[in-house]
């Protein structure tokens, strides 16, 4: 193995990191779970969310004579405390466990983000799975990524009749915005202030639907375009257990469909589901989603 280091990516690594992106998002044995990018364009649109320079978060793996082999770094979130580590990702000639795990040590030593790390790593990247194992990762839960592409698909129909009204949120001074965050926080586990949180998302961009039955709120949907990518995902879905298997969740979903059906350039929207979750996964098949990527999620404790 060769002996390596990491430096600060520079605006002048785009075009490598370009090319590592690339062959990970098309070759499933080195591809990563999250963020993945297709490009160097998608990765500062990912970086661009989390309000992080490619400068501060992001670093070029090099070789014993400093040139480049493959990068890694950091999404830090100020929502909820979270940091996510991508990669790294290597050039053909270094991508083996030995290597991915020197990278992997000398990153985590790099004092950036919170005490707790995730890593997530498509199944088939067995190389980084192995790096992250042997560095002091645990390998943690699994999920599916699933995709709705969108010029592929019929625009949903409207909501039949008995479909609960579902309607915008937009900002705090809404009368459900408590409610929202707080079924949002027991449902998802949120471990942060679920009112500060939700205000977060509202200020970076994501969009909220609310669905009320009788004046209360029965659940809610929260998705995002991505700036600068042809993609959206869809993060959260959540119907409250006295509405649970009255299709609410189906209406929210589709209610989400028809907005991105409506929106300019957006090609695909992407969503994480628990495999074992049979009515969920059935809920998007019947939505027009397929399965995409199996993902594998480590966890580091810098203690």
């Amino acid at each position: 193995m060769t002996t390596i280091s990491l430096r600060p990516a520079r605006p002048s690594d785009l075009t490598f990191i370009g090319k590592l992106c690339a062959r990970s998002s098309t070759v499933p044995a080195e591809g990563i779970g999250y963020p993945r990018c297709e490009d160097e364009t998608e990765l500062l649109a990912e970086l661009a969310l989390y309000d992080s320079s490619l400068e501060e978060f992001v670093h070029v793996v090099c070789d014993s004579e400093g040139a480049p082999v493959g990068f890694t770094g950091f999404l830090v979130s100020d929502t909820d405390d979270t940091t996510y580590v991508f990669g790294p990702l290597l050039d053909e000639a270094h991508h083996d466990s030995r290597t991915a795990a020197a990278a992997l040590r000398l990153l985590t030593a790099v004092p950036t983000g919170g005490r707790v790390l995730f890593n997530y790593v498509q199944e088939e990247n067995t190389v980084l799975a192995t790096a992250l194992v042997d560095s002091g990762w645990r390998a943690d839960s699994r999920q599916l990524e699933m995709r709705y592409a969108v010029q592929e698909a019929p625009a949903p129909g409207t909501s039949g009749p008995g479909t609960p009204w579902i309607r915008a949120l937009t900002d705090r001074d809404d009368a459900a915005f408590a409610a929202v965050s707080a079924l949002l926080a027991r449902q998802h586990h949120w471990s942060s202030d679920p009112v500060a949180r939700l205000a977060d998302y509202l200020d970076d961009g994501y969009q909220v639907a609310v669905a009320e039955r009788d004046g209360q709120v029965a659940g809610c949907v929260l998705w995002i375009r991505v700036d600068d990518t042809d993609f959206a995902r869809l993060d959260y879905l959540s119907v409250d257990e006295p509405h649970q298997r009255r299709s609410l969740g189906l209406a929210l979903v589709r209610h989400t469909l028809e907005a991105v059906h409506a929106a300019e350039d957006i090609e695909y929207l992407y969503l994480n589901v628990d495999p074992l979750n049979e009515t969920a996964h059935r809920l998007y098949l019947r939505c027009g989603f397929t399965d995409n990527v199996r993902i594998r999620k480590y966890v580091h404790d810098r203690d």
